[in-house]
C-alpha cells in the first residue's frame, strides 16, 4: 500500500467512522506545478534542472489538459523528469516547500472542518496524487497520521523518475480507501469524502457522505443530481501561476527581461 504511518494509535479499536480528504485544492489551494517548480528550482546544481524546466514549459498545454481530465498523467509527467536526484533532497525541499508556502495556503474553512470532524470522532486520512514528499510534512502540520501519497521509485538512495504501483488517481483511491476502512473495521457508508474534481468521482461514490468541495462544472453537477453537500472555501491569496504563465518564469529562469519572449 502506498500509506506513510507517522505514529502509533493510541486504541486498536475501530473509529466511529473515517474521514477521507483529498489534498490539492480541497484542503490547500495547492497547484502542483507550481511545486514541481519549486523543487526544480530549488536544487542547486543538479545537471537536469535547465533541461527539466524547458520540457514542462514545452508541455504546458499537454499539462493543462492532464491536470482537468487525468490526475495519474500529471503526476507521471510532472515528476518523471527528477531523474537522478537524490531522494533524501526531494524529501528536504518537501519540507521546505511545505514551511514556506503550504501552510499559508491551507484553507482556513478545512481546518475548521478537520477539528469539527475530529470532534464528531471522525479519524482522517489524506487520500492524494501528490508525492509523499510533500504531503508527509503538510499532513503532520494538519494533524493527520496516515495518508496515501504517489511515491517515486528510487535505487540507492537516487530516484528513478517512475512512480510506485498503484498510483493514486481515481478508482485507485477508491480501491486504497475500500482497503483501509475494511483493515479498521470500519463499514464505508460511515465514511465520508471529499474532493474537488469530477475525477475523484469513482472515489467520492462508494462512500456513504461524499461532499464536493469548490467542485468543477462536472463534479458540481453530479452532486447536485445526486443530492450531495456542496462547500466552497474561499482564497484568501492570489492564485498560484497558470500554464500560460509557463514561459515568462521560463524567461526569468535563463534571465530573460521580464514580459520579454525568450527566441
Amino acid at each position: 500500500m502506498s500509506v506513510q504511518k507517522r505514529r502509533q494509535r493510541a486504541s486498536a479499536g475501530a473509529p466511529r467512522g473515517l474521514c477521507f480528504y483529498d489534498l490539492d485544492g480541497t484542503l490547500v489551494d495547492f497547484n502542483l506545478v507550481h511545486a514541481a517548480l519549486f523543487i526544480v528550482t530549488n536544487l542547486g546544481e543538479w545537471s537536469g534542472r535547465a533541461a527539466y524546466l524547458a520540457s514542462l514549459i514545452a508541455r504546458a498545454p499537454m499539462l493543462y489538459r492532464a491536470e482537468q481530465f487525468d490526475r495519474r498523467l500529471l503526476n507521471v509527467v510532472l515528476f518523471a523528469g527528477l531523474r537522478g536526484v537524490s531522494r533524501d533532497r526531494l524529501w528536504a525541499l518537501g519540507e521546505e516547500y511545505c514551511e514556506r508556502v503550504l501552510i499559508d495556503r491551507i484553507y482556513r474553512q478545512a481546518r475548521e472542518l478537520l477539528d469539527g470532524n475530529r470532534a464528531a470522532g471522525l479519524e482522517p486520512v489524506l487520500v492524494t496524487g501528490s508525492p509523499d514528499f510533500i504531503v508527509a510534512p503538510l499532513a503532520r502540520e494538519l494533524g493527520v497520521a496516515d495518508f496515501a501519497a504517489n511515491r517515486m521509485i528510487a535505487s540507492r538512495g537516487i530516484v528513478t523518475g517512475r512512480l510506485m504501483e498503484p498510483v493514486m488517481a481515481s478508482t485507485e483511491k477508491a480501491t486504497w480507501c475500500a482497503s483501509y476502512a475494511a483493515a479498521r473495521g470500519v463499514e464505508l457508508r460511515d465514511c465520508w469524502g471529499y474532493a474537488d474534481s469530477y475525477y475523484d468521482l469513482p472515489f467520492l461514490a462508494p462512500l456513504g457522505h461524499p461532499v464536493a468541495v469548490n467542485p468543477d462544472r462536472r463534479l458540481e453537477a453530479t452532486a447536485l443530481n445526486r443530492h450531495w453537500p456542496i462547500v466552497r472555501f474561499v482564497r484568501e491569496r492570489e492564485p498560484f501561476i497558470s500554464y500560460d504563465n509557463l514561459m515568462r518564469i521560463g524567461n526569468w529562469f535563463w534571465g530573460a527581461s521580464d514580459g520579454a519572449a525568450r527566441e
